[in-house]
């Protein structure tokens, strides 16, 4: 083995000689176009690298550049480098009239300025454009350098090669491993060092870089606050072709009072936001293809939307029982809508065939324009969805992202072994699998709601009545019950006499109690159901809000309702709507809404998931002719209600996906 990578080493030793020979007879101009094609073919070869350089593109513009534009970005980002490496192979022929010709210098003087100054100067810069070219420049002007570089092992001779055409216009070069002290030494004597300072570093620290925590290696600053040394940051870019262009920036200014921590900081938030500053200018100029957010503890989940409020809820249940454990996570929410039934079943049959591959094309095939535009330039390490429709998206869109997917419910006819993790309810009765977590009904998240904030989130609500002339504020010396009503499904039918009657029942309750009620519909409410509750109850000085889904923005609603409340009654078709009350803590009374005559739909499922509830002790089912003396048994029963906590089944679960 040792003796066919040492031939392998001798051979790339002499090709890249005869190749620099080569070059170095060719015009600058010229050279430099063969680079770019160079670049452009290891592209080509370098899938997974370029595939990286496309995921730390979308992390770090998240939701500002399209596919085309980023591809564009990382084509002449290898380009770039592919350039720079032809002009790393003519470094023979590269003299001071060369870099006269071919390199200008912004801030000379500043440059000048430092060097002539008594104290010793880092000059920092990044892995943008031909960062190798700019200490070359400050050699062959006059100001010989020394700088810090990580030895390549595999190739010896080849990577000698390569430091001799560098050292051959005074640029000294030190290797990372003991180099410490070779570079206090330098800076001891006033010799220029250079480092390049925006790798990734474990034992570096945390600080913001497009948006997000990523970490900068320390070790330039620490050596700047213990030798008092002037840091001065520059940058290279490539003007065109051979031409490029210097910035030197005003020396960082580390504190000289306060902890040598602090210091430090403040060196790196900086350079940091100087480097930002740069890549944006011309972001195809920096090399994006290493993994540079890695270790970051901000983590993004994208969130898919099927534009069911329900569904919502529960994917951002989710979030919020992850952002328990890693509050600096962020999240987005993507409504996903497609562009027909057709197109739906085409991205189904191809999240199935091909495993994420051609994600974007399908993606802007299937979807609608506007979902398409909002959702294939967004970043993720975690994909969660709810409801089988966005089971083929999430598929698709985190293996382009090399993300973790997570979906609630059963994502059938998609294989369960497909996704990260699968969240679905117990009814659903899915086969037992690392990766499937069974739960009661619809997730969830406890309701945080303080009583008081409730009641001024009620105050506050333009729909709110206020209390009648004599009669005190809403607080909870009036119980106060709070009423959910959804709509039709295959097997219920929720018409206005029942809604009528349950209504009527609740104000007897609140009449004998001195309580009051809270009212509200959902999305699937008829609009003869809400027109009867508007003719009936509207006017009712007990009922304090009644909120019409056809007529009412309902963002909060349920929140600020059950912490408001003593007693939650809920329409027992929902699941979602049932779970989330028993989330809350608060004592819940289900009431089922009647079958439809012609039988359609099956009711094994929800009728197994009511029952579940019951025999937990987390619902109280009633009729809907009872419903006002289960009301008054519940705000006479001292016990404390039982809380459903959905998630304290998948928090572990959840855990390994970040």
């Amino acid at each position: 083995m040792e003796k066919t990578t040492s031939m392998l080493d001798w051979l790339a030793w002499a090709f890249v000689k005869l190749i620099s020979a080569l070059l170095c007879r060719v015009p600058a101009g010229a050279a430099v176009w063969i680079g770019e094609r160079l670049g452009e073919a290891a592209m080509r070869l370098q899938p997974k690298r370029a595939r990286i350089g496309l995921l730390n593109l979308r992390a770090a513009f998240d939701g500002a550049l399209s596919p085309s534009e980023a591809r564009r970005i990382i084509r002449r980002c290898y380009r770039q480098l592919g350039a720079s490496f032809v002009e790393l192979l003519r470094l023979p022929v590269i003299d001071r009239a060369y870099i006269e010709r071919y390199v200008a210098i912004e801030g000379r003087a500043r440059f000048e300025a430092a060097a002539a100054s008594t104290r010793p100067v880092i000059l920092l810069t990044g892995h943008y454009g031909n960062w190798e070219l700019s200490s070359i420049t400050a050699a062959l002007t006059g100001y010989p350098i020394m700088a810090l570089a990580r030895a390549q092992e595999k190739f010896p001779r080849l990577y000698r090669l390569l430091v001799s055409f560098r050292e051959s216009k005074g640029c000294r070069i030190i290797h990372k491993g003991g180099a410490m002290k070779r570079l206090i030494m330098a800076l001891d004597e006033r010799q220029l060092v250079g480092i390049v300072g925006d790798q990734a570093s474990r034992q570096g620290i945390f600080v913001d870089f497009f948006g997000r925590p990523a970490l900068f290696a320390t070790g330039p600053f620490e050596l700047a606050r213990a030798k008092e040394a002037l840091i001065l940051p520059a940058f290279i870019h490539r003007v065109r072709g051979p031409f490029h262009r210097v910035v030197v920036e005003p020396p960082l200014q580390l504190p000289r009072t306060g902890s040598r921590e602090a210091a430090v900081r403040a060196g790196v938030e900086q350079f940091a936001e100087l480097l930002g500053r740069h890549i944006r200018e011309a972001p195809w100029q920096w090399l994006w293809m290493h993994k540079r957010w890695k270790h970051t503890p901000a983590r993004r989940i994208l969130v898919l939307s099927d534009g069911k409020a329900g569904h919502l809820k529960q994917s951002l249940a989710v979030v919020d029982a992850l952002r328990e454990r890693h509050p600096a996570l962020t999240h987005a929410v993507v409504e996903v809508r497609y562009r027909s039934p057709s197109a739906r079943l085409a991205c189904l049959l191809w999240s199935w065939a091909a495993s994420g591959v051609g994600a974007v094309p399908c993606l802007a095939w299937t979807l609608s324009p506007e979902s398409a535009r909002a959702l294939v330039s967004r970043h993720a390490d975690l994909v969660v969805s709810c409801g089988s429709s966005l089971a083929p998206v999430t598929l698709l869109w985190a293996a382009e992202n090399r993300a973790k997917s997570a979906v609630i419910m059963n994502p059938a006819p998609l294989p369960l072994r497909r996704f990260t993790l699968v969240i679905a309810p117990r009814h659903d009765a899915l086969p037992a699998r690392t990766n499937v977590v069974a739960v009661f009904g619809a997730l969830a998240s406890p309701l945080r709601e303080d009583p008081q904030r409730a009641a001024q989130w009620l105050r506050a609500h333009p729909r709110f009545q206020p209390a009648p002339p004599g009669s005190s504020g809403p607080s909870h010396r009036h119980p106060v019950t709070a009423v959910f009503i959804g709509g039709d499904t295959p097997h219920h039918e929720l018409g206005a006499s029942f809604a009528e009657g349950l209504i009527t029942q609740v104000q007897a309750a609140c009449e004998a109690a001195d309580g009051w009620y809270l009212v509200t519909t959902s999305r699937r409410t008829s609009a003869a159901v809400e027109r009867r509750l508007a003719e009936r109850f509207g006017r009712d000085a007990r009922c304090r809000l009644l909120l019409l889904a056809g007529r009412d923005a309902l963002n909060g609603t349920m929140e600020g309702m059950l912490g408001s409340a003593d007693v939650a009654v809920v329409t027992g078709e929902s699941i979602s709507m049932v779970s989330e009350a028993c989330a809350s803590g608060r004592r819940v009374i289900v009431v089922e809404p009647p079958l439809r005559p012609d039988g359609r739909g099956r009711l094994g499922k929800h009728a197994r998931f009511l029952q579940e509830l019951e025999q937990g002790g987390y619902i109280v089912p009633a009729q809907a002719a009872d419903v006002g003396s289960a009301i008054e048994r519940a705000l006479t029963d001292r016990t404390t209600p039982k809380r459903l906590d959905n998630l304290a089944a998948v928090r572990d679960a959840l855990e390994t996906l970040l």
